[in-house]
């Protein structure tokens, strides 16, 4: 029912974006 996550990222300003691609590769989901 609850989807696991390892990040959360809140806001979609330059660092967000930044921190969501650093995340996405280095695997996390």
């Amino acid at each position: 029912m609850f989807p696991n996550y390892d990040v959360i990222v809140v806001g979609a300003g330059h660092a967000g974006c930044e921190a969501a691609a650093a995340a996405a590769n280095m695997g996390s989901k």
